[in-house]
């Protein structure tokens, strides 16, 4: 049988291992959250620009003269 040192400790490195893949996944997780993050803002821009009217031109309207 293990003595109680023996299973503390393996019980320890199990923790250790499972900190160290948390922190894996923690920093997969942020940079999906970063990678979304963009596609939203450039998503968001996108459709405000669909939504804005496009700018018309301004005719340039000739003076007027009077013949008469």
């Amino acid at each position: 049988m293990a003595s109680m040192v023996e299973m503390v400790e393996a019980h320890l490195l199990n923790v250790q291992r499972e900190v160290q893949t948390l922190n894996e996944r923690k920093t997969q997780i942020d940079q999906e959250i970063a990678r979304l993050q963009e596609y939203l803002r450039d998503g968001s821009a996108t459709l405000e620009e669909a939504k804005t009217p496009p700018a018309t031109p301004v005719a340039e309207t000739s003076p007027q003269t009077s013949l008469f």
